[in-house]
């Protein structure tokens, strides 16, 4: 007989869940999380997570002591599943289709949720993320960079792009077409579309974005004219303030003209 006023072995103390319980609410408050925080993002009130789950706030806290102990567990669950899903995409024949396939797939899923779409647009300010949180994000960078690498020696994606840069567009992608509302994911193929290798590559350093007789110019052409590639005056600044595109008024004539016609 145990000692009297303690329960027989085995047992938990009257008014305490066993572990199997415990786990069941674990699982039942991550469910009711993981809807709540995918409709709300992290302004989803804990205290309606805990009605959700049909558990008390109490029970709650006994498995993650903040609402942001709780959202970082959500995350992680979500990011582990694109994890799981791009190591399967990684030794895929087609590295490219793999490639575009894994970004459709998670923009699509982050797109719909909020909880998502806050973790890929920014880290909790002044604070560390959870452990399983962080190992999670930082397998999906490790995920990302042997597709993408992969996609690249394929020749499928242009060469310039690092993970940084697919991740960036990533989140601006799943925020713009949540913003959007549900549709048919154009932006996203058009993210997809500026990734391709066929697609000129644009470096932003050499470029001006200055259009000369109706072409994209270099820094290395903005001293001739953008007509017939003579040299431009010595004052480069039109009557406008703008630089100068062309050597006289004859040469800007002509681009009038051949504007005009490209345009009828």
């Amino acid at each position: 007989m145990p000692p009297q006023g303690l329960p027989p072995q085995g047992l938990p103390p009257e008014g305490l869940p066993s572990r199997a319980d415990a786990r069941r609410n674990r699982a039942r408050v991550l469910a009711a999380a993981r809807a709540s925080f995918a409709a709300e993002g992290r302004m989803a009130p804990l205290g309606a997570i805990a009605a959700r789950a049909g558990v008390g706030a109490g029970t709650v806290y006994r498995h993650f002591p903040s609402k942001e102990d709780l959202f970082e567990a959500v995350i992680a669950d979500s990011v582990e599943g694109f994890v799981a899903e791009g190591r399967a995409l990684a030794v895929a024949d087609d590295p490219g289709a793999a490639f575009f396939g894994f970004l459709e797939r998670v923009v699509g899923e982050a797109s719909l949720n909020r909880a998502l779409c806050e973790a890929f647009a920014r880290e909790s300010p002044g604070r560390i993320p959870d452990a399983a949180a962080a190992g999670a994000r930082h397998e999906f960078g490790d995920v990302l960079r042997v597709l993408l690498r992969r996609s690249q020696e394929a020749g499928a994606v242009r060469a310039d792009v690092e993970v940084p840069d697919v991740q960036a567009l990533v989140a601006g992608c799943a925020a713009m077409e949540q913003a959007r509302g549900p549709g048919t994911g154009v932006l996203t193929a058009v993210m997809c579309d500026g990734l391709r290798a066929e697609r000129s590559v644009t470096k932003s350093h050499n470029v001006t974005g200055e259009a000369h007789g109706g072409a994209t110019v270099t820094r290395d052409e903005i001293d001739r004219c953008g007509m017939c590639g003579g040299p431009l005056p010595g004052d480069r600044t039109s009557r406008a303030g703008r630089p100068a595109r062309f050597c006289g008024a004859a040469c800007r004539q002509k681009a009038y003209r051949r504007r005009t016609r490209a345009s009828g």
